[in-house]
């Protein structure tokens, strides 16, 4: 290759293979090699490992008196070498698209950027430290820390910190004296190793490249020293505390860089130390100038902040949740709203986990026979022990919960996620008032599609209204029609064989994990998009799965319900009903005019939810003060929309209007209710029947009942 000697001479280093390459560089105009980091000519050591080329090898610096101190991106002494750091992310799957060539000229611009000093700015930052031969390692939040150094007065030089050591090579930071650490409740005296973060008092800054580590606590010193940092009297004062009952001390070096560091909002590179301690002759642990010191990594701890990061989740979207119904489908959601950091949740359901939904519930083997609710709750709190979370948990079923006065106050919820695909909490949730915004989601048709229903804020879309919306779309869409035709002729059939386990909870509801976790994501996807506030209005979102397992989401249009209060019912009408009426009122002028209407009645929430009409008959009698409404047709019609929804929808009352007058029923009206009565009582008519009347003063609704 051009600008690169190679001797042909090969080294065993281990099991490797390593060569010296010199790499004639193209250096900057007036550049003085005197002072400069980089020479003209470069020698490099190339290590070749045992499993190459599968593994990318590994470069050298090839000279004693390259200036370490204050070139980036080489890592800490390894038994005379000091590797360099090339890649960000892994080299490896670099390498394994790339030849031997490609990885020289790679160096080669490892140089060329060192000399003309384009990878020591890094865009402002300052590159850290890097360093290996690592024993354990430390967790904190760096940026945490980082700011309490920086509230500290310009006297201060040290916290006293206390470690939580969890095994042989993981130590976990803990202390009940800085609020700051992060705290882990029922250790034991032995689990707890005293320490220190240690900083310049004088803020100083120190950008030299120091990656030769200390082995024994003179050596420590000595590196505290060159970046301006005295330890002594933090770790007397450490070993003090104890009484000498510590067997190693911590320091946590605080080195102050004139940048903030790459990848965090930080001017400190904090390097990681262990003191172990030496005993005296009374056997008190002691530190000596030749006490050993071992380096240990630093990793950031899974906090909620983190948690929002990773997930790329803006850390205002964190509502307080209550979910009802954590089952397979529920606590999926669950679990992906959590590893998100959304975690102020309480968790309600009353249910246990039997063995069987370990098929395809979130939750193992361990909680079986337990209940659903505290285990997400217990899962919960172990992905975030580090810090303090909000997460609970209620065997109440979702109703008492929501009455339950203290819980409300408490929690505060801003929505309630209903994932049971209970028909009897959703009536439940329909006729309670002043509870949170719900969300509602679930799976039918044995899994061939999903619902979820999100309320609107205020005086929006309500739960039914879009159940109603969503069985209203069989008038244009033979996939809902075909449903709902399905779903009567299964009501038909005995009752062992009606579609059950709707929430996938019930053994004989037949769906595969994936397949729920599929519709898991996709629904938990919308949820955020809910709280982010993309969908103010609410809405109502049906997912199909096909049978290769793709997914489609659509929206549908929510239209808005106008509501009227007909005590003790409540009347509904979708807008393109209205909309029908108001036209063809307007279309009659003067004269009276009506039609039927066509919905559905629920008798427990005591709602008719209106969503279409037919227009008065041919044989309708039309007159400035009274109308005669006509049945040619009619009957066909209904059938017609009885049969397409499977009975879904069907008639539910009639329509007239008084153009000229009264704003009210009048005396014939109610004569005419009367016959209606005496009509129903005879047939056997149970369900309701609403009369809607059309004034000048507006729209008013009675309904007609037997009972």
């Amino acid at each position: 290759m051009h600008g690169v000697s190679f001797d042909n001479v090969y080294y065993r280093y281990h099991s490797s293979v390593v060569v010296r390459l010199d790499l004639t560089l193209d250096l900057p105009t007036r550049y003085d090699e005197a002072t400069a980091l980089v020479r003209a000519v470069e020698p490099v050591f190339v290590e070749f490992t045992s499993d190459y080329p599968d593994r990318v090898p590994r470069a050298y610096i090839g000279r004693n008196d390259f200036d370490f101190a204050h070139a980036p991106h080489i890592y800490c002494d390894r038994n005379g070498l000091r590797p360099i750091c090339l890649f960000r992310g892994n080299g490896d799957e670099w390498f394994a698209n790339m030849e031997i060539e490609d990885f020289v000229k790679h160096l080669r611009s490892w140089y060329d950027d060192l000399a003309s000093g384009v990878n020591i700015e890094n865009g402002g930052e300052f590159e850290p430290l890097r360093l290996e031969g690592y024993t354990a390692t430390i967790i904190y939040d760096y940026e945490q820390l980082s700011d309490e150094i920086g509230k500290a007065d310009g006297q201060q030089k040290d916290i006293f910190i206390a470690v939580c050591k969890l095994s042989e090579k993981k130590l976990i930071r803990l202390t009940s004296a800085n609020f700051w650490l992060l705290k882990l409740p029922g250790l034991a005296k032995n689990d707890i190793i005293p320490g220190s973060v240690c900083w310049d008092g004088s803020k100083k800054s120190c950008d030299g490249y120091d990656v030769v580590m200390p082995k024994t606590y003179l050596e420590l010193q000595n590196y505290a020293s060159k970046h301006g940092v005295e330890i002594e009297d933090a770790v007397n004062g450490t070993i003090g505390r104890t009484n000498g009952d510590s067997a190693s001390v911590i320091i946590i070096l605080a080195i102050r860089r004139s940048k903030k560091l790459i990848g965090v909002n930080s001017f400190y590179q904090f390097v990681n130390f262990e003191i172990m301690c030496d005993t005296d002759n009374k056997g008190k642990y002691v530190v000596t100038p030749t006490s050993k010191v071992q380096s240990h990594m630093h990793e950031s701890p899974f906090t909620n902040r983190k948690a929002h990061e990773i997930s790329n989740l803006d850390m205002g979207i964190n509502p307080s949740l209550i979910i009802a119904g954590c089952g397979a489908l529920g606590s999926k959601i669950a679990m992906h709203l959590v590893r998100a950091g959304i975690t102020n949740i309480l968790f309600s359901d009353p249910d246990t986990l039997s063995e069987h939904n370990l098929s395809r519930h979130v939750l193992f083997d361990d909680s079986v026979n337990k209940n659903k609710a505290s285990e997400l709750e217990r899962v919960t709190d172990l992905m975030y022990c580090l810090e303090g979370i909000k997460a609970g948990s209620s065997r109440k079923g979702i109703k008492s919960v929501l009455e339950d006065a203290d819980i409300m106050s408490q929690r505060k919820p801003d929505y309630l996620l209903d994932f049971t695909a209970s028909k009897v909490v959703n009536n439940q949730l329909v006729n309670i008032e002043n509870r949170p915004t719900a969300i509602s989601a679930a799976i039918y048709d044995n899994g061939s599609f999903g619902l979820l229903l999100c309320e609107g804020k205020g005086d929006g879309a309500r739960l039914d209204d879009l159940m109603a919306t969503f069985y209203a779309q069989y008038k244009t869409d033979d996939f809902v029609c075909n449903y709902l035709m399905r779903e009567k002729a299964v009501s038909q059939e005995p009752s062992a064989l009606l579609n059950v386990g709707l929430g996938c909870n019930s053994e004989t509801f037949i769906l595969a994990d994936d397949v729920i976790s599929l519709y898991a994501s996709a629904m938990s996807i919308t949820i955020k998009d809910v709280f982010a506030g993309k969908y103010p209005d609410g809405g109502c979102w049906i997912y199909k799965c096909d049978e290769d397992g793709s997914l489609t989401v659509q929206r549908i249009e929510e239209s808005p319900y106008y509501s009227f209060d007909a005590s003790p019912w409540k009347v509904r009408i979708g807008e393109h009903a209205f909309k029908d009426i108001e036209e063809q009122t307007e279309a009659a002028g003067g004269y009276e005019t009506g039609g039927y209407l066509l919905g559905q009645c629920n008798l427990k929430t005591k709602t008719i939810h209106v969503i279409d009409t037919i227009e008065a008959p041919e044989d309708t009698i039309h007159r400035g003060d009274y109308l005669v409404l006509g049945k040619k047709g009619v009957k066909k019609k209904l059938s017609h929309v009885e049969r397409r929804s499977g009975a879904t929808f069907g008639y539910v009352g009639e329509w007239h209007s008084h153009p000229n007058g009264p704003n009210d029923f009048s005396e014939t009206d109610y004569e005419e209710f009367d016959k209606k009565a005496e009509e129903m009582m005879a047939k056997g008519v149970t369900k309701p029947i609403l009369e809607v009347l059309v004034a000048p003063a507006g729209m008013s609704c009675v309904v007609l009942t037997l009972y």
